[in-house]
């Protein structure tokens, strides 16, 4: 690809902003991968978060070896608030998030800055393949080439992150990796992460805070960013009180939509999230011993956010296991689900 976007003289025009924190493992492919894209006009900012092994000295070594990388160290706060002191040293026109367990396909960052050269999009999303850490294709997840403007950005982009609707999978992915964000945005609206620590689910709360203000979004066919499940993450391990970090979310989420005038689907798109985040608070209990993982699941059934929105759902659209799941929760049939889930008959 010919580079024909004009920059200011010594600015890249992308920064790529990675935190990093206890991932030796994995933090070496993850540099390589970006130092080897095709397309060459870019920073890249490692902010090590308290790294305890030898993350930080990886980063070091690289910073090192090439001016163009930037490493900070500072004291652990988390995922949300590391991409904020990134943001903080940015100097390129976009920036990028790549989380550090992860990697680019050669070809990744060239695709996404590529309709850049039209003038016209202050920001670009891509798809992304789930791996595991043997590098194992899970799923691919690769969206049609598609432009949306004005409030088409709102309807078409924005509420599809929150989420599927009843009768389809039609969301895209409420992630803040694979695109490039508007740095100009992000800084006139003073837009910044919260805590993964206070929100489960960090990256839909800043895409919600900042598709309101973008006016041009370019959707490209490519799924070359390689992205790690990692088990160990907050929504997949156990945690005490995930059901209520989940409830937290969603009633802040709920919050914006109606702030913002978004429509009746947006709701029925985040309510259909926020069940899925149910069932995966409920089937965390399956590790937990009976009587507390029957209590948990009582618990929640009984929670008056959860059963407000499921009366207020179109349930009868749902495929048949997930009406099942939603009608148990509302009858209370507590020791049904706490059994279905112990022996993995969810599945």
């Amino acid at each position: 690809m010919k580079n024909t976007i004009k920059v200011e003289k010594n600015k890249p025009f992308v920064s790529i902003v990675v935190p990093v924190y206890n991932v030796e493992k994995f933090l070496n492919q993850c540099i390589d991968s970006i130092i080897n894209q095709e397309y060459k006009n870019f920073e890249i900012i490692l902010v090590d978060d308290g790294s305890t092994d030898n993350s930080g000295v990886i980063c070091d070594k690289y910073a090192q070896k090439y001016d163009w990388i930037h490493v900070f160290h500072k004291k652990n706060s988390g995922l949300g608030l590391t991409r904020n002191y990134g943001i903080q040293h940015a100097n390129g026109k976009y920036i990028m998030f790549v989380d550090s367990d992860d990697f680019l396909g050669a070809t990744s960052l060239k695709k996404l800055v590529l309709p850049l050269n039209e003038k016209k999009y202050d920001t670009v999303i891509g798809g992304f393949t789930r791996v595991n850490d043997a590098g194992k294709i899970s799923l691919r997840k690769e969206y049609n080439s598609t432009s949306f403007f004005n409030e088409k950005v709102k309807n078409e982009v924005m509420e599809k992150m929150l989420g599927n609707s009843p009768r389809k999978n039609d969301s895209i992915k409420m992630s803040v990796w694979n695109n490039l964000y508007s740095l100009k945005l992000i800084k006139q609206n003073h837009l910044r992460f919260v805590s993964e620590r206070k929100y489960i689910s960090e990256d839909i709360v800043w895409d919600l805070d900042y598709f309101q203000y973008s006016k041009s979004v370019k959707v490209v066919s490519s799924a070359e960013y390689y992205y790690r499940f990692n088990p160990d993450s907050l929504s997949h391990k156990y945690l005490l009180n995930k059901f209520d970090m989940y409830v937290k979310l969603y009633s802040y989420l709920l919050k914006e939509v109606k702030e913002e005038n978004l429509s009746k689907d947006a709701i029925k798109r985040l309510q259909k999230q926020f069940f899925i985040n149910v069932k995966s608070s409920i089937a965390q209990e399956k590790n937990n011993n009976f009587f507390e993982g029957l209590s948990t699941v009582r618990k929640i059934c009984n929670n008056l956010v959860l059963r407000k929105a499921i009366k207020e759902y179109p349930v009868n659209e749902l495929d048949r296991k997930q009406r099942i799941f939603l009608q148990l929760v509302q009858k209370k049939c507590t020791f049904i689900l706490f059994i279905i889930f112990k022996l993995g008959l969810e599945k």
